[in-house]
């Protein structure tokens, strides 16, 4: 739904409002779907020697003792200082931090002494540094004899947001200075191969604005519309936890103007998504191998950052409530439910003739011509952007047959299961008496809520 087809009657709400998955972002840490827990088996987990990358491989039955020895104590001397860096951002203590950081580079300096400040703003409940073991130290000459980059997971847990520590895949490079291994470059793009997005507290100065169960990061300068976007995001709760019964106590919602707070792979419709809610993978065990979503976060395309409203974040919301289920559920449900909240919620925000007027074009275009449920993989190729409202209708009218409560129950069933069109039509029966070609015939028949 684009926000230029709302019309005068909503106004300028902003922009290209499509929407990216609610998965994006989890093909970073290579997840294997179909439970509550997710393996990682990334490809890239143990890097190949490439040119100019000095990429040093791991141990090896034939390499000799001494290598061995000292590739050891080599990454015992990185893993106590990434555990000095944790403890000295939990305990709030700059120069403690800075001690770890290479004391001849200014640029650096200043960068970590930004970060610090930004982690501090942001609030830390728990953080904490990861060495990925199968990825090898890679040798960085151009930063001095001896440099190595290696791969971490930064395990962050904001206080009164996230649920649990989120992982984030970052790159350092090492070197030893005056006998202490210090960070070298607190951003390795390739060691930490995650694309040209990163984390609000890397990306210079920010705004941070608290609600009740929202936090909202802005650029310098942004407040004012950082404190919008938590009333924005205070009005959209209450509508989402209605629905699911499920809504996270607390959502990070970042609002950047950086290009590089958003990753510009979330493509909707063929056009930049509005927003996407991004899952948050906790660690579900001691080395931090496998996850377990435990809440999302927001993020803004910063093109609509100032327009974003409550209904753009309700689906988004809704989006973050319903990831901890799993990955299994189908794209008309996954994304017809989260249109039916936000649908919902401008019907009570008096603008109920525009809803109207959108299900009557739906059911004269795109519903007249149904014949499946809009799936997964061609989602828009079936009806471009009316894939959207015909995933709304259909969950609309689940909602007014067999009631939210029945809705949920299937969501949840078919979220927990493998990609499997037979499981799904198994759920469609248990929970609705209903086949896909059954429900379609009776969507065609769907006027509206009675």
């Amino acid at each position: 739904m684009d926000v230029e087809s709302v019309g005068a009657e909503v106004g300028q709400r902003g922009r290209g409002r499509g929407r990216a998955a609610w998965i994006a972002g989890v093909a970073a840490l290579a997840v294997v779907a179909g439970g509550a827990t997710y393996v990682v088996t990334g490809r890239d987990e143990t890097p190949k020697a490439t040119a100019g990358t000095g990429a040093t491989p791991t141990a090896t039955a034939s390499s000799t003792s001494a290598d061995i020895i000292a590739e050891e104590k080599l990454l015992a001397g990185i893993d106590a200082t990434l555990k000095g860096r944790a403890a000295a951002l939990v305990a709030g203590r700059l120069p403690q931090f800075l001690a770890f950081t290479d004391p001849k580079n200014a640029k650096l300096v200043q960068s970590d002494k930004q970060l610090f400040a930004n982690l501090q703003q942001l609030g830390l409940k728990q953080l904490s540094y990861v060495r990925v073991p199968t990825f090898s130290p890679e040798q960085r000459t151009k930063l001095g004899p001896g440099a190595r980059a290696l791969r971490i997971r930064m395990l962050v847990q904001l206080e009164g947001i996230d649920q649990a520590p989120r992982v984030t895949q970052i790159g350092y490079a090492f070197a030893q200075r005056g006998g202490r291994w210090v960070v070298v470059d607190n951003d390795d793009a390739e060691a930490a191969n995650r694309g040209d997005s990163r984390e609000p507290w890397e990306l210079g100065p920010i705004e941070v604005a608290r609600g009740r169960g929202v936090l909202v990061v802005s650029s310098p300068g942004e407040a004012k519309n950082g404190r919008r976007l938590v009333r924005e995001a205070e009005a959209a709760i209450p509508a989402v936890r209605a629905a699911t019964k499920r809504a996270q106590a607390g959502i990070l919602v970042v609002a950047m103007a950086a290009r590089r707070s958003w990753d510009s792979s979330a493509i909707t419709g063929g056009h930049p998504a509005g927003a996407v809610a991004i899952p948050n993978m906790s660690p579900a065990n001691a080395d931090a191998s496998e996850f377990k979503v435990t809440g999302s976060r927001v993020v803004i395309n910063p093109t609509y950052r100032k327009t974003s409203d409550r209904f753009l974040l309700a689906h988004e919301f809704t989006h973050a409530a319903m990831a901890p289920l799993g990955f299994g559920a189908p794209i008309w449900l996954v994304e017809g439910y989260a249109e039916y909240v936000e649908r919902h919620l401008l019907e009570r925000s008096n603008y109920s003739n525009w809803v109207g007027s959108q299900r009557r074009d739906l059911r004269k275009k795109a519903i007249k011509s149904l014949v499946v449920l809009p799936i997964d993989g061609v989602f828009h190729g079936d009806y471009d952007e009316d894939s959207y409202g015909v995933a709304w209708l259909i969950v609309e009218y689940l909602a007014n047959k067999y009631g939210v409560a029945t809705v949920n129950a299937l969501y949840a069933e078919t979220a927990a299961q493998a990609d499997d069109p037979a499981l799904r039509d198994k759920s469609l029966s248990k929970h609705l008496k209903l086949t896909e070609t059954a429900l379609v015939a009776a969507l065609k028949k769907y006027t509206g809520p009675s």
